[in-house]
């Protein structure tokens, strides 16, 4: 059995053993951020890179990875959405979430607003609804404390709704 101590010790093959299951709900998660396939695999093999490296920093007491990794995948995004040419190139807008319920139709576009709110609301939110990761890990990788997560997890869910434009015949059902 493979441990991080291992791993920090610069043991490769423990790393990759440690590293292998979360590439997956890394890239998914580079993707809700990014919504491009190439940007989001870019961005979890650098984050795989960083790692790799600061693996020696990480803390003595660390039981999972996971939490670690996926703050480093959120911001290697942060950084991506940055560069200069993020801002450049046009991105294809998000789907419409479209269907009938009662001959009434909703075009509320949630990835849209999603992105107008802030990066640490869309992490948390990513992390938590996206990734399914637990409140503790969702705090670990946040670097704050259960009971922060969870009054952060309120308020960017509440930023969230006021962004939401749902159709007035669906606020009087």
């Amino acid at each position: 059995m493979v441990s991080i101590a291992d791993a920090r010790a610069g043991d490769q093959v423990a790393f990759e053993a440690l590293v292998r299951p979360l590439i997956h709900p890394a890239y998914r998660l580079a993707y809700a951020m990014l919504r491009r396939r190439e940007p989001a695999e870019d961005a979890v093999q650098e984050a795989t890179l960083k790692a790799w490296r600061r693996i020696a920093q990480l803390r003595p007491e660390t039981e999972s990875l996971r939490p670690w990794f996926m703050t480093i995948v959120a911001n290697e995004c942060r950084s991506m959405r940055r560069g200069r040419w993020w801002s450049v190139v046009p991105l294809p807008q998000g789907r419409k979430v479209a269907f009938n319920e009662q001959g009434l139709t909703e075009t509320t576009d949630l990835r849209q607003s999603i992105e107008r709110l802030p990066h640490d609301d869309r992490v948390l939110l990513y992390l938590y609804y996206w990734l399914d990761l637990p409140l503790d890990e969702v705090a670990q990788a946040l670097g704050v404390s259960i009971a922060a997560a969870k009054g952060r997890l309120y308020r960017a869910v509440g930023r969230l709704r006021e962004r939401l434009t749902i159709p007035e015949e669906m606020n009087s059902k």
